[in-house]
């Protein structure tokens, strides 16, 4: 279950960002021609989209530290079955 609402954030959370890069990078294009914002508009909403963009790679590495950590327990369980078996092999022989 938690890692269903994990997912469901990261995926709201990228649509948002994309959404607020379109407009973005529609608004830059208007200023270019005579535009709508000023400038400080402008320089804030690409640092609030930096910041988007930066926790969104924060909230991938994380995921991504989770499952390593995961497989990192089951190829210790994996190496430890592994010498067992072998440990036995050679007392049968």
């Amino acid at each position: 279950m938690h890692k269903k609402i994990f997912n469901i954030t990261q995926v709201i959370l990228i649509i948002i960002l994309l959404i607020l890069g379109i407009f973005l990078a529609y608004q830059i294009i208007r200023k270019i021609f005579g535009g709508s914002w000023s400038n400080e508009d402008i320089i804030l909403t690409l640092l609030v989209f930096n910041l988007g963009c930066v926790f969104t790679i924060i909230l991938n590495l994380a995921k991504l530290n989770s499952d390593h950590q995961h497989l990192e327990r089951q190829f210790f369980h994996l190496a430890k079955d592994f010498k067992e078996h072998i440990s036995s092999k050679q007392i049968e022989e």
